[in-house]
């Protein structure tokens, strides 16, 4: 079956507008290093309105905050809730959202635009080539410099290009590659995702954790290891309830002591058993601190899966429909496991062997 109608013609639209481009501003991209002493001031744009794509710039970002120690970074994204999760570093001065309602207000798009162009940079970065929005961003910008993936085929506004890497690559680590018109390789940096978390948050996560389970009720149970579960996904992704109590009910099993905590969400309202304990958060750095203070965080194929191995929590994901080569966790004690040919039980003795490699962690007191 082809696309709907109005995809085909969304696509004809957008190849229309690519060749107007095209005869209107040619490409004049290098292949050129550029030169670094000159980078002060960088904006690097992802009009993205997913959590884990927008997960997916903290490589690049702590990248370029180890290869340029003073720079001052602003970024452009899609969705305003997720801008929290990229304000951890003191060189990130602004994140900027582009929302959707934009597109029906010419007036309110065009102040946009000019706010967007009030800042002149020394370097803007596309870390999406083949985004129409994300071209058009990096087109209106100010900028010295304007870098991004070499994208045949598309019209571009970049002075400097690299070439995309070849091979199945993590969709987080691709942005990486990006660093090679500084002189660098991508595996010169940390190969993994990070909200950047201060020990202050950490602490008042670990607060914060622990006020949770006294209101629900903790009487010291336990020894103190601490599991949290995600059952939210979207679409095919998602893990039946089924499932997960037969998980739940093996895991129990293989490690009595441990504390099982029900990550809920606005689509999974509910525990999914009254002996687990249960927490709610919408403050999604808030969240994430909290999850750092947990042994352990498992989940199916989605956003906050991301978030929490950004958070640095020992993550299992678990892919239902999906690969993890492209999208799966990246952490040193992350493991991504999937579920095709193995029983709820096969992946609570997996996880319990991983876990069980892992060097324990130490929490306050709950009392």
């Amino acid at each position: 079956m082809g696309l709907p109608l109005h995809s085909r013609i969304r696509q004809k639209f957008k190849n229309g507008l690519n060749a107007i481009l095209a005869l209107l501003f040619p490409t004049h991209a290098k292949h050129e290093t550029i030169p670094t002493e000159e980078i002060h001031r960088i904006l690097v744009i992802r009009i993205n309105y997913r959590i884990g794509n927008i997960l997916f710039t903290t490589p690049l970002l702590r990248a370029l905050e180890q290869r340029f120690p003073d720079v001052k970074i602003d970024i452009l994204i899609g969705a305003k809730y997720p801008s929290s999760l990229l304000k951890g570093s003191e060189n990130v001065q602004n994140v900027f959202d582009f929302p959707r309602r934009l597109l029906k207000n010419p007036f309110h798009l065009y102040r946009y635009i000019q706010q967007l162009r009030s800042t002149h940079y020394d370097l803007v970065i596309n870390l999406n080539s083949g985004s129409a929005s994300d071209r058009g961003a990096t087109f209106l910008a100010r900028g010295t410099y304007k870098l991004g993936f070499n994208s045949p085929g598309n019209w571009s506004p970049s002075t400097h290009v690299v070439n995309s890497p070849s091979g199945l690559i993590h969709e987080a680590l691709k942005p990486l590659y990006l660093m090679e018109a500084f002189g660098n390789s991508a595996h010169d940096f940390p190969q993994k995702m990070d909200i950047a978390l201060s020990k202050e948050e950490k602490t008042k996560g670990l607060e914060y954790l622990n006020k949770r389970l006294l209101e629900q009720g903790y009487k010291g149970e336990g020894n103190g290891q601490i599991i949290g579960m995600f059952r939210d996904a979207r679409f095919e992704k998602k893990i039946e309830n089924s499932w997960w109590k037969e998980w739940y009910k093996h895991m129990k099993q293989l490690n009595p002591n441990t504390l099982f905590i029900d990550i809920l969400s606005p689509d999974v309202p509910e525990k999914l058993s009254e002996e687990l304990y249960a927490l709610k958060e919408s403050n999604l750095r808030q969240l994430g601190a909290v999850l750092s203070q947990m042994d352990a965080f498992v989940c199916g194929d989605t956003g906050p899966m991301h978030l929490a191995s950004a958070s640095g929590v020992p993550t299992i994901a678990l892919f239902k429909a999906s690969a993890p080569t492209l999208y799966g966790t990246l952490g040193t004690n992350d493991r991504s496991l999937t579920l095709s040919g193995f029983t709820p039980e096969m992946i609570a003795s997996q996880i319990s062997d991983h876990l069980a490699s892992l060097p324990a962690k130490a929490h306050d007191s709950l009392d």
